[in-house]
């Protein structure tokens, strides 16, 4: 069905509108991640998690790099019960020091090999205890492939090559056995050739993420390199070949959120690529976990959150904008989700998730359009926007801190004021458009809701409205945001 058109006058300026549209690619609803780690259950001889970043699953065990206690295991919290809460684990010689000194350094990525060999990216000791920051590098250590137990021992690869001067936050091993690194200070990729044998290893440059900018994650597709940088998903093709060094740089790839930050990337190394978009703290709901099928290129919405497992706080639990760093797959094809709620500023803040395998097949065929691209509407909202309604005319100012002020016109005459909030979540249906589009509500100081509706961004002054819409400022004569001034 082809969208309706309609062209109105609003202070002298024609604008073509799109009343209604055709539900053809209704975005997914994704599927509930479950909270694994509670401050609501009691601790058997744990912690709760602290910025869970890195993390590996060998054998049954998973382990993850936590900013308080360093590389360590995951322990169940409840015993006979299926899913259990989740506390990491600190009792025992399994805990791995992962500093020279007491203090554990803060990790991004970890890698496991087939042997049991653990690549495990530390960017800097844990700055609430060590000022300055001092840089640590890639450090190897060895687990049971089969019981996930602590073997050992421990040490820094490729020290002579300098790379912990760049603070290597993204590790993932190639099929050619080589191991690939991706940093927060620069926007490399290298390779540590043969990473398990010995400490000053072979290092090669293989290319750079889209303009240069630091990676935060990296995940392999058979020989494409698949990179989430602070402000795209990309990849480097046939990125182990022997022609691949120094130049072969990585292609975006356009998923639906450009210029946010993708946090994290990981997959099954056959067909299916998930990654995690930070979205904003403004913005509730729009740190995300997607999945990219590069059979077909298509995107799946796969979750935003969750809800607590005890079932005392039945609220849902939105993944934490900016801090959903840890992504990982088992063998299980059961995805690892770890963000934290504090910014890594209070031990016992962080939180670890799971989405089980059954749960991931139930998600449909993806799309060719990707995110909404929300971060781009946020952008455009600032200043004084303009509505018509058949009953008045609103004009909001939209605040960066999320309040906005309002002047309200009845046709009868007259004019009032009113102010509250605004606020971005994902759109209710994703239109077959590549606009950018989210969905918009205006709630005031009262708990009112002004209009609350999709939109699609037109352009940067234009934000068109799809109905239906919610709205107590009456029946909108167009249906579209105009921007008052530049």
């Amino acid at each position: 069905m082809k969208p309706l058109q309609l062209k109105f006058s609003v202070a002298n300026m024609t604008v073509l509108t799109l009343l209604s549209y055709a539900n053809a690619n209704a975005q997914n609803s994704g599927v509930q991640a479950d909270l694994r780690s509670s401050a609501a259950v009691p601790i058997r001889g744990g912690v709760l998690p602290t910025a869970p970043a890195g993390g590996v699953v060998a054998g049954e065990q998973t382990w993850v790099c936590d900013a308080a206690v360093g590389f360590a295991p995951v322990a169940n919290a409840e015993t006979g019960v299926l899913d259990p809460f989740l506390e990491i684990g600190t009792v025992g010689d399994i805990k791995l020091p992962i500093s020279s000194t007491t203090v554990p350094a803060t990790c991004g990525q970890s890698a496991l090999q087939n042997n049991g060999f653990t690549y495990i990216t530390q960017a800097v000791v844990d700055t609430k205890n060590t000022t300055p920051s001092t840089a640590r590098g890639i450090l190897r250590t060895a687990l049971d492939p089969n019981t996930g137990e602590f073997v050992g021992p421990s040490s820094y690869i490729a020290t002579t090559a300098g790379l912990d001067g760049n603070q290597p936050t993204a590790v993932a091993l190639g099929p050619d056995g080589n191991l690939y690194v991706g940093f927060l200070k620069n926007g490399n990729i290298k390779k540590v050739v043969n990473p398990g044998s010995g400490t000053t290893q072979v290092v090669q440059s293989v290319g750079n993420t889209p303009q240069g900018h630091p990676a935060r994650a990296i995940a392999f597709v058979g020989n494409d390199l698949y990179i989430a940088s602070v402000d795209a998903l990309s990849v480097i093709r046939n990125a182990t070949t022997s022609s691949c060094t120094g130049g072969c740089n990585a292609v975006t790839i356009e998923d639906g959120f450009t210029g946010e930050t993708h946090s994290g990337v990981t997959s099954d190394g056959a067909n299916a690529v998930y990654f995690a978009v930070a979205g904003s703290p403004q913005v509730p709901g729009s740190s995300q976990i997607w999945r990219y099928t590069p059979s077909n290129a298509t995107f799946t919405f796969v979750s935003q959150g969750g809800v607590e497992k005890n079932g005392k706080n039945p609220s849902n639990f939105s993944f934490v904008a900016s801090k959903t760093n840890l992504l990982a797959l088992d063998a299980g094809s059961n995805l690892w989700i770890g963000d934290d709620t504090s910014n890594a500023n209070a031990t016992g803040a962080g939180r670890l998730w799971t989405i089980s395998a059954a749960a991931l097949v139930t998600l449909p065929n993806g799309s060719t359009i990707g995110g909404s691209n929300t971060q781009a509407i946020f952008n455009a909202l600032r200043g004084p926007w303009f509505m018509g309604f058949t009953q008045s005319q609103f004009v909001p100012t939209f605040n960066p801190d999320g309040t906005f002020t309002a002047t309200i016109a009845p046709n009868i005459g007259g004019v009032t004021t009113d102010s509250g909030i605004w606020t971005l979540t994902p759109p209710k249906v994703v239109q077959p458009f590549t606009n950018p589009q989210v969905h918009l509500t205006l709630t005031d100081t009262k708990g009112v809701v002004l209009f609350s509706a999709d939109f699609l961004l037109i352009n940067a002054d234009t934000l068109d409205a799809v109905m239906p819409w919610t709205s107590n400022l009456g029946t909108p004569i167009s249906g579209v945001l105009a921007k008052q001034t530049p």
